[in-house]
């Protein structure tokens, strides 16, 4: 039996902009464990196999749990082989035995997914469920004789990457998809595209791809259509163990008619292996896995009974609700420090870095980089001074001559320039006037309906915006206008133009000028929110 090799994978399509920024966002949150930096590099480092696998070797007996994961699955493969007596007692053998590119590969997945933080309950309870998976899916390959069975363990391992990191990395809005789905909600493969804009088999696959894991466990991370590939089980083995899993330990009841008894009989035929014979492989999986759980302080047998109880509890829950009886789904009460957490993760989210970013484009996006890391540590740099000195120079380096602030008067009927920068800024903001009224111009208009305005004044903008009083005077080529807004009032805006063809207004460049504008929005929110403090202190 032979089975694809693990050559790189095409790349995939392309991701959402809301999948590719939460990649972005853990790729870099989750950086690679030095483990896996040091066996990537072992094999330019040493071109001579029996070098690199006394580098590996030692790579590997560093790690305690690696090294006993890498021994137990060894000695299975050694036990389907060559039968009762045979056994591999050193790393070195494990890699004779299983070839080096496997340990490798191995070595590196394993400790990817042990990078991973376990705080959150639902990311302690997948991983369980995972690890669960992976031994199934072991003891599946062993039983069918397939000739690499440690990939079965890693693809099962990895097959919900996708919806552990978001689980880690994004608890509240997975919590509310949870509760979502135990409330009856649909819980079929991509039914999570509507709560969080992207499936979680595209950024599984796409984090798998970046973290170099074999082709394999990338390829079976898509879900099992019925066909196997040039009749390699690989694909049908890690979706009934996952399947599996997932009806005896997953977070929610399995629906009505789905058993394990029912996914062993539609798997059946593409592993190659009966009934009887996938039904003997659940107790060596458990036993193999409770050292694995072990070193993630995880406690089987108790683990098993609380879950039992989760399950009877959400079963009692179904029920109620089948015979109109509702109960209401707690809400998780939410600190400001905590909406403020999640504001800043959203901004990071959209701040990580893209390779295709232009030199200004890279510019403005560490300039926001800088404001949220001063924001998070609440430092001076922060200010409402601070950070309109930096917004306005920052917009400067993308391309525009000048730039000013203007603020609302204290009825909101009139916005004057306050400060500028760039050439002839002075006189810019000393000449600054708006009304935010359709009366006062398409200027003014803009600001009534708070739209943000990047305008290139060529055809049908420059008939539009060329009569307005303020762009007459100004009479630039391109000019944004940006409304700063706090609690549903017109608080000022930013004004930037250019009278020259310096201007490469993109899709990100704007977005990234719109993320400046609202942390000049957040500083004069926190402004305020001291000043009245203050006030009330001394009332």
């Amino acid at each position: 039996m032979t089975v694809s090799g693990d050559s790189p994978t095409a790349p995939a399509g392309s991701l959402s902009p809301e999948a590719e920024a939460f990649v972005n966002s853990v790729g870099a949150a989750t950086d690679l464990p030095a483990f896996v930096r040091n066996v990537r590099a072992i094999g330019s480092v040493a071109q001579n196999l029996d070098a690199r696998v006394a580098l590996l070797e030692d790579a590997i007996i560093q790690d305690v749990a690696l090294t006993a994961r890498i021994l137990r699955i060894a000695n299975s493969v050694a036990l389907a082989t060559a039968g009762p007596g045979a056994s591999i007692e050193s790393i070195k053998q494990a890699i004779m035995l299983l070839g080096y590119d496997r340990v490798q590969h191995l070595s590196m997945a394993s400790s990817v997914f042990e990078k991973l933080e376990q705080d959150a309950p639902s990311v302690r309870d997948l991983m369980v469920e995972s690890v669960l998976a992976a031994n199934h899916g072991l003891q599946l390959a062993l039983a069918v004789g397939y000739d690499r069975p440690e990939q079965a363990y890693l693809c099962a391992l990895f097959r919900r990457l996708g919806e552990v990191v978001v689980a880690c990395y994004r608890p509240r809005p997975y919590h509310t998809w949870l509760q979502h789905v135990l409330a009856g909600g649909s819980a079929h493969d991509g039914a999570e595209a509507a709560h969080f804009q992207f499936t979680f088999e595209e950024v599984g696959g796409a984090l798998a791809r970046r973290w170099g894991m074999p082709n394999g466990v990338v390829r079976t991370m898509r879900a099992f259509r019925g066909v196997s590939l040039e009749g390699d089980p690989l694909h049908a083995i890690t979706q009934c163990s996952v399947d599996i899993a997932r009806c005896l330990y997953g977070a929610v009841p399995a629906p009505r008619g789905v058993t394990v008894e029912s996914i062993r009989e539609q798997y059946a035929k593409a592993i190659g292996l009966d009934v009887q014979g996938m039904t003997e492989c659940v107790a060596p999986a458990l036993t193999e896995a409770r050292p694995t759980l072990s070193s993630m302080q995880v406690d089987l047998e108790a683990w098993l009974a609380g879950h039992a109880d989760s399950m009877a509890a959400a079963r009692a829950r179904q029920t109620d609700t089948q015979h109109g009886v509702f109960h209401a789904v707690p809400l998780v009460a939410q600190s400001p420090e905590d909406v403020e957490q999640e504001v800043l993760q959203g901004i990071r989210d959209r701040l990580a870095v893209y390779d295709h970013d232009t030199p200004r484009e890279a510019q403005l996006r560490e300039a926001v980089r800088q404001l949220v890391n001063h924001r998070q540590q609440e430092t001076s740099g922060f200010s409402v001074g601070s950070v309109t000195d930096s917004t306005l120079r920052a917009a400067c380096a993308a391309g525009y001559e000048r730039g000013v602030l203007g603020i609302s008067s204290e009825d909101f009927k009139l916005i004057r320039g306050r400060m500028g920068i760039g050439r002839g800024s002075t006189e810019l903001a000393r000449n600054f006037l708006l009304r935010p009224t359709p009366a006062f111009g398409p200027l003014g208009a803009a600001l009534h309906l708070r739209s943000d305005l990047f305008i290139e004044l060529t055809g049908a903008d420059a008939r539009l915006y060329g009569r307005d009083r303020l762009v007459k005077e100004l009479a630039p080529s391109h000019f944004a206008l940006l409304p700063l807004v706090l609690e549903a009032k017109l608080i000022g805006c930013l004004y930037f133009d250019s009278t020259m063809e310096s201007v490469e207004t993109t899709d990100t460049s704007r977005d990234l000028l719109c993320a400046l504008r609202d942390q000049l929005v957040a500083a004069f929110a926190r402004h305020r929110a001291r000043t009245n403090d203050t006030a009330a202190l001394t009332a």
